[in-house]
């Protein structure tokens, strides 16, 4: 018994109570995945999971799989991936056609995007930083001292044709 409750210590995600290889109800996947039921009928309507059976009583049934293709779609959301693109990427997952040049291209392109916007919000805090700094007064023509660093700021923003539509 010890060793079962370090076992799921060192494996949060795995369900203590649920014997490996046994299909999940959606209660037990929310419990052990950390997203709420909702959210995983909503992926789930949205074929992201894939043909999934139901029980007599009609319950969803997920593989025991499911708790790490959850842990993909939430790093993968999180990175900015659609919806579209977690659901071909879980798709190949569950198909075990995971081709990883494929992966690391899509992967290499979140980054770039993430480290773009990394940057542009970097850019945004200094101008903020930069306004909080100038005292308050009046002196400037468009009233406010700290308005009018904001105006002058503004252009260290990207263009908007520089930035995604």
């Amino acid at each position: 018994m010890a060793h079962s409750a370090a076992h799921s210590a060192a494996h949060p995600v795995e369900a203590p109570s649920r014997p490996a290889g046994r299909m999940l109800k959606i209660g037990q996947l929310a419990e052990c995945s950390g997203l709420t039921i909702r959210n995983l009928r909503f992926y789930a309507d949205a074929g992201v999971f894939g043909e999934l059976p139901r029980s007599l009583k009609g319950y969803r049934l997920f593989p025991p799989e499911a708790i790490h293709w959850v842990g993909i779609l939430r790093t993968a959301q999180a990175a900015g991936f659609s919806l579209e693109e977690i659901q071909e990427l879980l798709r190949a997952l569950r198909l075990n056609q995971v081709p990883c040049g494929h992966v690391r291209e899509a992967l290499g392109s979140k980054l770039s995007a993430l480290e773009a916007k990394l940057a542009e919000i970097k850019v945004l805090a200094d101008i903020l930083r930069a306004a909080l700094g100038t005292p308050d007064g009046q002196s400037s023509p468009v009233g406010c001292n700290i308005m009018e660093t904001l105006l002058s700021e503004a252009s260290r923003l990207p263009k908007l044709s520089e930035t995604k539509h």
